[in-house]
């Protein structure tokens, strides 16, 4: 399939999406982190780049915002997840980004140093083992159902993005 019939199918999927999902909702907001998630191509990187950004702004004001931001909003995705799924029928759109944004939270939230390359590496880096999924990643992916399921490889992902992060800081 070449990129032009697989950009008129992701959209027509994102349609099928936002026509299911209730985009007026909170929790539809929530879930594709106001819209970003239905950007294509890449949902994801969108979202990641998006929360990435949001992390930023929340440091700026006051850097203890984002570790308690990122335990908060994963908590509340859990709802909004759910919500979606049960609307949509689907497990674990690319749509639904705020698996994304919750964990490079985490990855701002615990960087050796607040600084550009840190930051950039931390995207770059969660990007990387999100899409790639190794192991464990992918057991948590294939394995944890729900809600709970979503959330969990990215936040494994960015756990072991934050290991990688440290390791290089140590060195």
């Amino acid at each position: 399939m070449n990129w032009r019939k697989k950009f008129v199918k992701l959209r027509e999927e994102r349609r099928t999406f936002i026509d299911k999902g209730n985009p007026r909702s909170v929790s539809f907001l929530v879930a594709t982190w106001f819209g970003s998630g239905l950007l294509i191509p890449a949902p994801g990187t969108w979202g990641t780049l998006s929360g990435l950004f949001s992390g930023m702004f929340l440091h700026l004001i006051a850097p203890e915002l984002v570790p308690l931001s990122a335990g908060a909003l994963y908590c509340l995705s859990l709802w909004a997840i759910n919500q979606i799924e049960k609307r949509t029928g689907e497990h674990d759109s690319s749509f639904i980004v705020i698996d994304e944004v919750v964990a490079i939270f985490f990855v701002l939230a615990m960087l050796p140093v607040y600084t550009l390359p840190y930051i950039v590496g931390g995207f770059v880096i969660f990007r990387i083992l999100d899409a790639a999924k190794p192991f464990p990643i992918s057991w948590f992916d294939e394995h944890i159902e729900g809600a709970l399921g979503v959330m969990l490889d990215d936040v494994i992902a960015a756990a072991f993005t934050i290991m990688i992060l440290w390791g290089v800081y140590l060195v």
